[in-house]
């Protein structure tokens, strides 16, 4: 059952009611902007972060529509929304890191009030706001320089029950692939570390921010919201059911250069394929990659400068079920 009043560090809000302002990140000047829904009916409660890499926009524009687009008496439950959680790196156009620390957020958690910003903001959502949840959904994007094809991740090192119930949310999401990964770092693989059944959703990307994306990732949230049961109305059918995707491969660039890539994402590649060559800045070719499977590129760096150790191709095998 839930309780009268949702309190998220000395945020009070009442049953059926809804507020939208700023959670302080203790010990520091910056704020995050949240959406808290409470529902008027009992149910799960749902927490949502988008932008923790500032510059992966679909997701944090969604979130801020759909937060002024529910109201408490559309909810069995609760919603709780961060958007953007990175709100440093947003402002600065950042790819990936908070500004001030220079850290990936996504690679700190669970964070420690003690730490640097990064830390401290990590701390707050993994001490204050994953006990609350049921279920956590990471909205991300390609970043700034990434074109992404959108697929889903789902927990594969908690317990099969956890990654169980993960998969099959992760089942009603409109996107072609979905990868259970094996990794123990993010926020959704921390989250899963403590039994909270944990999805991360990527659409979108090259620091663009697309009504098509956003209209799907608002679609995503509300078929979530169906399936947890906070909206009380059936899943919608989508256009695709995701199909599983193994043996991942994340192909980095072995020195700095000139990335120049033949294919793109979403693409079917085969085994010996070119998939782009490294030049140096006289467009010499240092190194020509080559596609060491047959699979589907899920995301490509589309960006010309290419430090070393740049992602600049993801791809995988499709899993065909027996």
């Amino acid at each position: 059952m839930l309780a009268e009043a949702l309190n998220i560090c000395g945020l009070a809000v009442e049953r059926g009611a809804k507020l939208r302002t700023m959670l302080p990140v203790p010990d520091t000047q910056i704020e995050i902007p949240i959406t808290i829904i409470n529902g008027a009916a009992d149910g799960p409660t749902l927490l949502v972060t988008a932008g923790i890499h500032g510059g992966e926009y679909p997701g944090i524009a969604a979130a801020m529509e759909l937060g002024g687009e529910l109201e408490p008496e559309h909810l069995h439950g609760r919603l709780i929304m961060l958007h953007p959680v990175n709100i440093q790196g947003f402002w600065a156009r950042r790819e990936f890191i908070v500004p001030e620390d220079g850290k990936n957020l996504n690679r700190v958690f669970p964070g420690s009030p003690e730490g640097t910003l990064s830390e401290k903001i990590a701390y707050l959502i993994s001490s204050k706001l994953f006990p609350l949840a049921d279920f956590y959904v990471d909205l991300h994007s390609g970043d700034i320089h990434e074109s992404l094809h959108p697929y889903v991740y789902y927990p594969g090192q908690p317990t099969e029950e956890v990654a169980q119930k993960a998969r099959s949310v992760a089942k009603v999401l409109n996107v072609e692939y979905m990868v259970r990964s094996m990794a123990t770092g993010g926020a959704y693989n921390y989250a899963a570390s403590t039994g909270l059944p944990s999805i991360l959703i990527e659409r979108g990307g090259a620091g663009l921010c697309l009504h098509e994306d956003i209209e799907e990732y608002k679609s995503d949230l509300r078929n979530i919201l169906r399936k947890l049961g906070l909206l009380a109305e059936p899943v919608k059918p989508r256009r695709y059911i995701p199909r599983d995707m193994t043996d991942l491969i994340y192909l980095e660039a072995e020195q700095t250069g000139c990335w120049l890539h033949h294919i793109h994402s979403g693409d079917f590649v085969e085994e010996g394929q070119v998939l782009g060559r490294l030049t140096d800045l006289f467009g010499e070719t240092i190194t020509t990659y080559y596609a060491q499977q047959t699979g589907i590129v899920l995301y490509v760096c589309p960006a010309l400068a290419a430090p070393r150790g740049t992602v600049l191709v993801a791809y995988g095998k499709i899993h065909n079920e027996d």
